[in-house]
């Protein structure tokens, strides 16, 4: 199991269960492909990362039994970043079954959100719960109404540490007003890493406050609005080199505001490479830059093999 964390960088994957074989899959490439007995997967991955952003939430809140199964599989300095449901961060569609795409915002109430808090309550009482993230859509855009429902919901959920993700550059062309507001509700803003167009929010590697919170999604421009299957989208590798600069800056952060935890995932999911770049950028970041790999990743990623001890599992 990973040892105890007492280093300030939490790296892992936004999300950790993708069934099936490569390049949607992670079967045979991170987790064993063995007909004799099924691995489970948290308690596997739980073996090589200290945190995991959970996204199945995202559609829908968890149930109290489905946390403690996830407390029950962890070891006890793990923690969960959870994704809040979409009924808090994204607009419906209208018509859709008729080919419409008008949007519109259904209300929240104290009943939705304490349904999604009894959700998390078993992270929370164990103390593996880590921030709750707030993803907006890449359309989700600065103005009156925007900053009044982005106020209300984040004052919803008052007493959890948060990160937002907003993604459109309206929200960057006012970064001290929106760093302001953001700071003033205990949350923080994500980085993001991911193919830029003209709407994409602007941003600058920097963090202040308790909490950096980064997303690396890959920078797969091409297949980005325009894919076949999902998984096209993040089918991405980050180089060497890139991890290297990126780990750099990040100690580098680290030094000057020793008391900020930094957690960073991996959603570059397709082939398994969010996992080789995340053990990659722990690697960057370890005392000891020796990491544990399944022979079959370090296999499908030969990077890795410098700096890998196979771990036989």
């Amino acid at each position: 199991m990973v040892s105890a964390n007492l280093s300030p960088f939490r790296i892992g994957t936004c999300g950790y269960s993708y069934p099936g074989a490569s390049p949607e899959g992670w079967s045979g490439v991170f987790y064993p492909k063995s007909r004799a007995r099924r691995v489970d997967e948290l308690e596997y991955y739980a073996s090589y990362f200290d945190t995991v952003e959970i996204n199945s939430t995202f559609y829908r809140p968890a149930t109290a039994a489905m946390a403690n199964g996830w407390v029950k599989k962890t070891p006890e300095n793990f923690k969960f970043a959870v994704k809040v449901w979409q009924k808090f961060t994204h607009p419906k569609k209208l018509g859709m079954e008729a080919g419409g795409s008008a949007e519109f915002w259904e209300s929240f109430d104290a009943a939705d959100v304490d349904l999604f808090c009894q959700g998390t309550a078993p992270l929370d009482a164990s103390g593996k719960l880590g921030p709750l993230l707030f993803q907006y859509p890449a359309s989700f855009r600065r103005d009156e109404k925007s900053l009044d429902r982005l106020n209300r919901t984040l004052a919803a959920f008052e007493r959890y540490c948060k990160v937002v993700e907003l993604r459109h550059k309206s929200w960057s062309d006012y970064a001290g007003e929106t760093h302001a507001l953001l700071s003033r509700s205990n949350s923080a803003w994500a980085y993001i890493d991911e193919p830029k167009f003209d709407s994409s929010v602007k941003q600058q590697l920097d963090f202040s406050g308790s909490i950096a919170y980064l997303r690396l999604h890959g920078r797969n421009q091409e297949k980005w609005w325009r894919h076949q299957a999902a998984w096209e989208r993040y089918d991405y590798f980050y180089q060497p080199d890139s991890l290297r600069r990126l780990g750099a800056k990040i100690k580098q952060l680290a030094a000057q505001s020793p008391t900020m935890k930094f957690y960073i995932f991996f959603n570059n999911h397709a082939r398994g490479q969010a996992v080789a770049n995340a053990l990659m950028l722990k690697s960057e970041l370890a005392s000891d830059p020796k990491m544990r790999a399944p022979e079959a990743l370090v296999e499908a990623f030969p990077d890795l093999k410098d700096l890998a001890l196979l771990a036989l599992l």
